[in-house]
């Protein structure tokens, strides 16, 4: 990490402001780099012959994350007596599970914990023993709140050493997907994955999203005798009309898309919100949260890698990486102020309906072309990500939870965090190109840390039909 890299004179990102692709200059040199914004990583304490797919254990365990309630005692916390009905009778299904609270003046990475006795803890969620017993935190977390409540920031950090999930939905929407998760989603084919890639040709970074994750992925699969259901639609087939008809026809249980995510118009904040993180396909037609046929999702777990196919936040965490008045930038600064902290309506609509899917995995700031190469030699660096979306997802035996699944990526976040640490020791010490090496490491880790599970983290593919 002492050498020259191949700094790119601009950044490609996955956002797609209704008109053009947005690409913006790369400044040779900014103090956004210097500054940390990511997570460390945390190593939990667990004995190595424990399973942690097994999240009933009471050694892993499962828990819910609420926003702390200052009007309520300590044991009317810890009975979850602020929860809404649906989420009570998750409780009940899963005995035992605490509930924790997030409290701003905690900062991202400790959770507070009340217990029925009156006794009341702050917790670290890092380098702790896993559990649900007193004094530990379970493995598998269902944050249940807005992103205004408890931001996107507690999740980034929660995930460096939790399984992490997030929902927020209320009334019809929320009972319908506790319904599903405590007593089964729809029947999907877990032989019959669906992986659709929009390309525009490069230099557009849907190029290099559809060969560094989308035909790797499917490469993958193809040497699968398990998957002979498998499809791809790429080309001019990555079209919606055909993503949602070949949903219809498969009935996938593992959806994965890459695209651009919709970013405008930022002059009209309603429009946006509405639109936000459409997936934009071939055509540039944006497939909504309304499209028809989306109800075929039903029971599907689905990956979207595509700009704010998530949400979006008050702030971005790239703030300052690139001028002011640029396209990215002004994108970047203009989501933040129309759309604010949210959930993206496509996964708020498929996880809240009344045949709900199992859980959405989706991105909350933009992916750079330059975070999916190495920056020395330009071989893609997806090895982690195609990893865990087929060898850990159809692990055989126990199928693995979809947070467990992607925790490889968050431990792939902590290793390029370590890295911009290396780089910024080199930084101070005058070594050529640590700089370089800074801002790199440091966006790939932001760009892993900004993936976000939206739906329970213990949701799994269903095993194959017959096994």
């Amino acid at each position: 990490m002492n050498g020259p890299i191949d700094r790119p004179e601009a950044l490609r990102t996955n956002a797609w402001d209704g008109a053009k692709a947005l690409t913006q200059q790369l400044p040779p040199v900014s103090k956004w780099e210097l500054k940390p914004q990511a997570f460390r990583a945390a190593q939990w304490l667990a004995p190595p012959e424990l399973d942690e797919r097994e999240w009933r254990n009471p050694a892993v365990g499962w828990g819910i994350v609420l926003p702390d309630n200052d009007t309520m005692g300590a044991v009317e916390k810890a009975r979850g007596e602020d929860l809404p009905a649906p989420l009570r009778s998750l409780l009940l299904e899963r005995p035992g599970s605490p509930i924790l609270r997030f409290r701003a003046d905690l900062g991202v990475g400790h959770l507070r914990r009340h217990y029925e006795d009156g006794c009341v803890q702050d917790l670290s969620a890092q380098g702790l023993t896993p559990g649900i017993g007193k004094g530990r935190v379970p493995r598998y977390l269902l944050i249940y709140a807005s992103p205004v409540q408890i931001p996107w920031a507690v999740q980034y950090a929660l995930n460096m050493s939790c399984c992490v999930g997030r929902l927020d939905l209320e009334g019809d929407e929320l009972a319908n997907y506790v319904e599903a998760l405590v007593h089964g989603f729809d029947e999907v084919d877990a032989r019959a994955p669906l992986v659709w890639s929009v390309d525009h040709g490069a230099p557009d970074i849907t190029w290099l999203m559809a060969r560094a994750i989308g035909r790797k992925l499917f490469h993958s699969y193809a040497l699968d005798n398990d998957l002979q259901r498998r499809m791809w639609l790429g080309g001019a087939d990555a079209t919606s009309a055909r993503l949602t008809l070949a949903i219809d026809e498969h009935r996938p249980a593992l959806i994965v898309t890459t695209c651009h995510g919709l970013t405008g118009p930022l002059n009209d904040p309603d429009g946006l919100r509405a639109t936000l993180g459409s997936l934009v396909d071939v055509d540039h037609m944006p497939l909504t949260s309304k499209a028809l046929g989306l109800n075929a999702a039903a029971g599907a777990i689905w990956y979207a890698h595509a700009c704010c196919s998530a949400g979006s936040d008050a702030e971005t965490r790239y703030a300052g990486l690139l001028p002011v008045g640029g396209d990215v930038a002004t994108m970047l600064t203009g989501v933040a102020a129309a759309a604010g902290a949210t959930i993206a309506p496509l996964p708020r609509a498929l996880l809240g309906r009344k045949r709900p899917i199992r859980a959405f995995v989706g991105h909350v700031e933009p992916t750079f072309d330059w975070t999916l190469r190495d920056p020395q030699n330009g071989q893609v660096v997806t090895h982690a990500l195609v990893t865990c979306l087929w060898n850990e997802i159809y692990r055989s035996g126990i199928r693995t939870p979809i947070g467990l699944t992607l925790s490889r990526i968050y431990r792939e976040a902590g290793s390029f965090l370590g890295g911009w640490r290396t780089a910024i020791e080199n930084v101070n010490k005058a070594v050529p190109h640590a700089r370089d090496w800074a801002l790199y490491c440091q966006l790939v880790a932001m760009d892993r840390q900004a993936l976000v599970i939206l739906g329970d983290p213990t949701v799994a593919l269903p095993p194959f039909v017959g096994a």
